[in-house]
């Protein structure tokens, strides 16, 4: 071993610690080409727009069937309300609706659903969701959200199919928000027009998601599905307060949320907040209460999928529940996509266990979240799948798009798929407002 100088000695230790902290810059610049890019909210380019837009509203037009009964005073309440109302589990003949108060309030709590009109009044008396429990919503980002709470449910029966009602919650029986439109879903078979919006990865609680909010409340759909990823990091209780439910309020007041959970949600052990603050069809089997399910909405079968779950239990399920479905539509969503040229890329899981399933009983759409863009593939076997996972939480460049890719771009963007008749299409914009690709689906 030959020995240098005490200077050499000195200078090469000054050269090798260069050495390392050059390395370590270039190594922070590569990770940081994989974190999520804020502001990209116009798509860079335009795929097929061949299909007609589709017609937007004022924000004012989705609670406008409920605007000539009694003006009431929500803040009269006091703090009888602590997460606003929000439908869940809607059919053609009930729905759940679902709130948070103190818990120190006892008071009983009930839900009046009437006609637009009021010619026709129910009450339906509420419960502790003996499901959840008695939270507190602690969080330093959203200090107003720092006090007590237990969820509450009413069960609301006796619905006609299709119906428009008008709900407000009451204390005491004394109304103490303002009446909300809900909507009864068709009939199972019931051949009609169905028009949904569908988003994933969007509780970021940034500028993204407040902008495609924006779009958000000027889309006319019957209900909304999520990709999952709902509330960033961890999907903790407090997240999904600060990051979907005061962002969403007025939306989910009106309209029911389907939501699949993401890998964000299991970050808490067993993803426990998302199964407790939604209340879910509840068909997945043992091993899927909450996790997977399905339902109809008009003659569309509709599945949701737990890929953080993926395996034998859930694809014999699977198997079953497409057998047994009769309707002419089936679509299929779930977190993570089975074809993918974004950062993750195609999941293993998916391929293995559902998409040979998916093309024997012949699914139309298939769509998934996870990467941060928006990406269509020609179909596959007969299916057509779609990442939609844009909703919010910034954007990630996409690799070399695969053989199968029609289209794709790293953008902030919202999915509205409408069926009617034998025509499926979708309408995939931006966080401008602007339609950039569109796809139509004819049904064989």
């Amino acid at each position: 071993m030959q020995h240098l100088p005490n200077g050499a000695a000195r200078s090469g230790g000054r050269v090798a610690r260069g050495t390392w902290i050059l390395f370590m810059f270039f190594a922070l610049a590569i990770a940081a080409c994989t974190r999520n890019e804020t502001g990209r909210l116009a798509a860079d380019r335009t795929g097929d727009v061949s299909a007609p837009p589709i017609a937007h509203i004022a924000p004012g037009d989705r609670t406008a069937a409920c605007a000539n009964l009694p003006v009431v005073d929500a803040a009269a309440g006091g703090d009888a309300i602590a997460r606003a109302p929000y439908l869940q589990r809607v059919t053609a003949e009930g729905a759940v609706v679902v709130w948070t108060s103190p818990i120190a309030d006892h008071a009983p709590a009930s839900v009046l659903v009437e006609s637009p009109d009021s010619a026709r009044q129910m009450t339906f008396p509420a419960a502790v969701d003996a499901t959840a429990t008695e939270v507190t919503q602690v969080s330093t980002e959203w200090p107003t959200l720092g006090r007590p709470a237990r969820q509450m449910t009413a069960a609301v029966t006796g619905l006609e199919a299709d119906t428009t009602y008008c709900y407000t919650v009451l204390r005491d029986g004394a109304p103490v928000t303002a009446p909300m439109p809900l909507r009864s879903a068709p009939a199972t078979g019931t051949a009609g027009r169905v028009q949904f919006v569908a988003l994933g990865d969007s509780g970021g609680g940034g500028s993204d998601q407040d902008a495609l909010l924006r779009q958000l409340q000027t889309v006319p759909f019957d209900f909304m599905i999520h990709m999952g990823d709902i509330a960033y990091d961890h999907g903790t209780l407090a997240e999904f307060e600060g990051r979907f439910f005061r962002v969403y309020a007025p939306l989910l007041a009106s309209r029911p949320m389907f939501p699949a959970s993401g890998n964000h949600e299991y970050d808490t052990p067993n993803a426990a907040p998302f199964r407790e603050v939604f209340v879910l069809p509840e068909n997945g089997g043992p091993d899927g209460v909450e996790r997977w399910y399905s339902y109809d909405w008009g003659d569309v079968h509709f599945v949701a999928l737990d890929t953080e779950r993926s395996g034998p239990e859930q694809a014999a399920w699977l198997e079953a529940d497409l057998t047994a479905n009769k309707l002419p539509w089936t679509i299929v969503y779930g977190h993570k996509p089975p074809h993918s040229s974004g950062e993750h890329g195609d999941d293993p899981g998916f391929n293995q266990w559902f998409v040979p399933i998916l093309s024997a009983h012949h699914v139309q759409l298939v769509l998934s979240g996870h990467d941060h863009d928006y990406e269509r593939f020609h179909p596959i076997d007969g299916v057509t799948y779609i990442v939609t996972g844009g909703g919010g939480k910034g954007v990630r460049e996409l690799n070399v798009p695969q053989k199968d890719s029609a289209f794709a771009d790293a953008v902030i963007h919202l999915l509205v798929v409408t069926i009617e008749g034998d025509t499926l299409t979708t309408h995939a914009i931006d966080g401008t407002g602007r339609e950039f690709d569109t796809t139509v689906i004819h049904r064989q």
